[in-house]
């Protein structure tokens, strides 16, 4: 039987891909099922990109989409796939339940909460040579494509059905949290620590809610190894 608590411990000690954060959330998925397929997630994710890479074979590849134009083309078929195909980010009321962050089950339709909606996202996005990264903003979780020169910056909330988020909409959705952050200091990759913090507080608190507190303990013992082997943001 697998120790899912050594497999979350052991991917916490390489995290340089959002493949590599796929294998830390599947493993706190196991902690409620252990019975979960550790390859499942990675296999739909690849089928995402294959299917993206099929459309637009002369675009997918970090290489090619270099150009403002080819980021979009990609963004656009990514959309296609994850929010009109696999219905990421389409269901206006989620239930705060621990199914709506289990990753597995997400990629096999269930509604999710804004964090594992932007790995969905992510994980498909940097698979098909997208320079991606996740967002963290009080209350969202957003995600930031950059194309290949960096000069451009496109803002988009997985959540809600992959939308795009402008400037003065970020600005706002900041300033309601703190009027004195300047906006382009929140616009930066949220670190694998902060990933994993928000996926465990939110099991958390999607276990108090449905009545799922013999888990409590195994989410606060995550919690303190992630801040032990990952430190501070």
């Amino acid at each position: 039987m697998t120790d899912w608590t050594s497999k979350y411990c052991d991917s916490l000690t390489e995290l340089d891909r959002y493949r590599d954060l796929v294998d830390a959330v599947v493993a706190l998925a196991a902690h409620r099922r252990p019975s979960i397929d550790p390859d499942a997630a990675h296999t739909r994710l690849e089928a995402i990109a294959h299917r993206v890479r099929c459309r637009v074979p002369h675009l997918a590849g970090r290489a090619n989409a270099v150009s403002s134009r080819g980021t979009e083309g990609l963004m656009a078929h990514l959309h296609e796939a994850i929010v009109d195909e696999l219905g990421i980010g389409c269901h206006e009321d989620v239930a705060v339940h621990p199914d709506a962050m289990d990753f597995g089950l997400i990629l096999d339709g269930t509604p999710a909460l804004p964090v594992p909606c932007a790995l969905a996202y992510c994980g498909a996005a940097e698979r098909i040579g997208l320079d991606v990264f996740g967002v963290d903003v009080p209350g969202r979780f957003l995600v930031a494509v950059r194309d290949g020169t960096h000069r451009r910056i496109t803002v988009i909330d997985p959540h809600e059905r992959g939308r795009i988020v402008d400037g003065t909409e970020f600005r706002d959705l900041i300033h309601a949290f703190e009027e004195t952050i300047e906006p382009r200091e929140m616009l930066k990759p949220a670190s694998p620590a902060t990933w994993l913090r928000r996926w465990l507080r939110d099991l958390a608190i999607a276990s108090t809610r449905c009545g799922e507190t013999h888990l409590l303990d195994s989410w606060s013992r995550l919690s303190e190894v992630t801040e032990d082997i990952l430190g501070p943001v």
